[in-house]
């Protein structure tokens, strides 16, 4: 019996898209496809449809069949890859399992089993996000049918952030009471709740196994039971384990403190039956670490994902949002998906087919709407959330490869890309003229100005330091001329070539936001922006940029390939020269041109880099050549050799993979 409202919205029994779909996964059975090969098959059946992928009706088609017309381990695998290949959501096939598959779980062991291996596997915070998509409103809906969120938390026009929020404190409130109640204990199970899965009927399904004896089969199963149990227990252990599900937590604990008592509730349960569990299980200091890690987020001192807040936001008023009243360093906790978005988007365990600005613009977007917060704030918490990524660069905790090429990416050109595209919405939709500035602007502005206060986050890591200098120098340089030029911001003077001031994090910020049109250089005048420390002569004459000589014709000789491979870009045109060089050079200069666009400009052209990146995969790509006998032979690709060879080593390293899966480029180099 399926759940009302647990189904994906349109892939009921006898729909014809069901009829499809099982038809396509009969036939792939038939032939002996993989479970691989069969998820493949039929998310080409849903893509037919033109709803996009993942597909929330896919999901309930095969979440009712698994349970229980068609369970079968083949079938579990299939939605196991299927999940994997984000043809499904993670949340959203959990969602429509747990209430089939929790109260039958004594009943059905083998498919509590196969359900446990799926959660093992996609409830950690690295699977928390649903990326936008045609879909995402639908999924969200139907997660929130099928647990009866809304209803249980109190809230209405629930959206993404509260269905991560309450799914997670919802599945770890359900696994200690399933625990509990099968090491034979009194669980804490609400009536609510008791009335949401009252509608899956008795448990007493034991199904007979043919040329096996009932009391094998019930030995069997007893025992299967018994570890399933102990499973769960991991299972729970590991989700509160997890510090950014902790973060969760402690909001629930903050704004719903009514539900964290309930959780608290079954805590004592646990607590008092300790012994027993322990002994039952085989747990030793398993409960110790259940009770340590949920406990933990109400207290004063926790702060989420192990990090000090360093005072971030805490000075903000605030006047209330649909996740409550925070004051002080609390106020952090409403924009901790910021946290959790850029730190998963650059671990390495995935590499996304959507660009980082999308994922981006929309959390941006939904979190200034949540927590009903000025355009100042949510810019701010953007800009801290990602000066903090860049600073746990520093930190040994994150392993002998920091990847603080892709760090930077996202604070200098990833985040001003999503910022810029909101702009431009705000823009189109307003008609202003532009010598309005408009709300959003304005926040943005607003947000720059109040990271002067942030010293620590903005100490530059040793590699950029120069990169920094150079910035808050030629702001120096800007403020000097135009107090001497009688208020002409436009006169620049190299008489003030020899001004050196200390600059860090914020100049490079201003920088990008400058280069890509959305703040002017009246931001070089901001007060605090520029330090006066005097002028200091330097000893040597500040070096010409390679690209200076390279628009002016010279040669792609050695050292200026060197020094263009060390220097990134500063312009769009110099990029299409070079480009143009790549395709129609001499064999040299077509592998010299190819080294140059994978080399700085690539990693540390944050102002041009989503330009360089696309340039990079389309020549993964050659054109075909104009003559029709050779269009298609090998020939065409082994005169490409060098270049192509050049290209390819050019990006086989982490940082560069990370950055191509950043901007979204993932399938088109697989394409390629």
């Amino acid at each position: 019996m399926v759940p009302a409202g647990t189904g994906g919205g349109g892939g009921g029994d006898g729909s014809e898209l069901e009829r499809r779909v099982m038809a396509a996964l009969k036939a792939s059975e038939a032939r002996g496809d993989q479970p691989l090969l069969r998820a493949v098959e039929v998310a080409h059946v849903v893509a037919g449809e033109g709803t996009g992928l993942p597909s929330a009706d896919l999901a309930g088609i095969l979440v009712s069949n698994l349970c229980f017309t068609h369970n079968s381990p083949s079938l579990w695998k299939l939605v196991g890859h299927a999940v994997a290949s984000r043809f499904l959501c993670p949340l959203h096939v959990l969602a429509l399992l747990t209430p089939r598959v929790l109260p039958q779980r004594r009943a059905q062991p083998e498919a509590y089993r196969l359900y446990l291996e799926l959660l093992k596997c996609n409830v950690t915070s690295s699977s928390l996000f649903m990326e936008p998509g045609p879909n995402r409103d639908k999924i969200t809906k139907s997660i929130d049918g099928a647990l009866q969120l809304s209803k249980i938390y109190g809230f209405s026009g629930i959206d993404i952030g509260h269905i991560i929020i309450f799914f997670m404190m919802f599945l770890i409130t359900k696994l200690i009471d399933c625990t509990l109640e099968d090491c034979g204990f009194p669980s804490g199970l609400t009536e609510e709740q008791e009335n949401i899965y009252a509608i899956e009927g008795p448990q007493g399904m034991d199904l007979d196994v043919k040329g096996v004896s009932t009391e094998k089969q019930n030995e069997h199963r007893a025992q299967l039971r018994r570890k399933n149990t102990v499973m769960a227990l991991d299972v729970l252990l590991m989700m509160v384990a997890d510090r950014k599900i902790q973060s969760f937590l402690r909001l629930i604990f903050l704004n719903m403190p009514e539900k964290f008592s309930a959780l608290n509730q079954r805590l004592s349960l646990v607590e008092a039956h300790k012994t027993e569990l322990e002994t039952l299980l085989t747990a030793n200091h398993k409960m110790d670490d259940l009770l340590m890690n949920i406990r933990r987020v109400s207290n004063t001192a926790f702060q989420p994902n192990n990090k000090r807040l360093l005072g971030v936001l805490g000075n903000m008023k605030y006047n209330g949002s649909m996740l409550g009243q925070f004051t002080g360093a609390g106020r952090a906790a409403c924009w901790v998906i910021f946290d959790i978005y850029v730190e998963n988007a650059i671990d390495g365990k995935h590499l996304s087919a959507i660009s980082a600005i999308e994922v981006l613009k929309e959390t941006i977007k939904t979190l200034q709407a949540i927590n009903e917060a000025s355009w100042q704030e949510t810019f701010k918490a953007l800009w801290i959330s990602a000066l903090r990524l860049v600073q746990r660069a520093r930190e040994p905790l994150e392993g002998p490869i920091p990847h603080l090429d892709s760090r930077l990416c996202m604070l200098l050109a990833l985040i001003p890309l999503s910022i810029g595209a909101i702009l431009k919405e705000e823009t189109d939709i307003s008609g202003a003229d532009g010598n309005k500035i408009l709300p959003k602007r304005l926040g943005l502005m607003s947000s720059l100005q109040d990271l002067v206060q942030y010293s620590g986050l903005l100490v530059p890591p040793s590699s950029v330091v120069n990169a920094a200098n150079a910035a808050a120098s030629k702001a120096a340089i800007f403020k000097g001329n135009y107090k001497s030029g009688g208020g002409n911001p436009g006169m620049m003077g190299q008489n003030d070539s020899s001004t050196k001031t200390v600059g860090n994090m914020l100049h490079l910020i201003v920088e990008a936001c400058i280069s890509r049109n959305l703040i002017d250089t009246s931001a070089y005048l901001w007060p605090g922006y520029v330090v006066s420390s005097g002028h200091l002569k330097d000893a040597t004459l500040p070096q010409e940029s390679p690209w200076l000589n390279f628009m002016q014709g010279a040669p792609l000789s050695g050292p200026l390939s060197d020094a263009l491979i060390a220097t990134p870009a500063s312009s769009i045109a110099e990029l299409d020269r070079l480009y143009h060089i790549v395709l129609n050079g001499s064999d040299e200069e077509k592998s010299a041109a190819a080294k140059i666009l994978c080399g700085a400009s690539f990693v540390r052209g944050w102002n041009i880099q989503e330009h360089v990146v696309c340039m990079v995969v389309k020549l993964l790509s050659p054109p075909l050549p104009s003559d029709s006998s050779i269009q298609g032979s090998v020939s065409h690709y082994l005169a490409h050799m060098s270049t192509l060879n050049a290209l390819l080593l050019g990006i086989s390293y982490g940082d560069a993979i990370h950055i191509i899966s950043l901007y979204g480029m993932v399938p088109d180099v697989a394409a390629a």
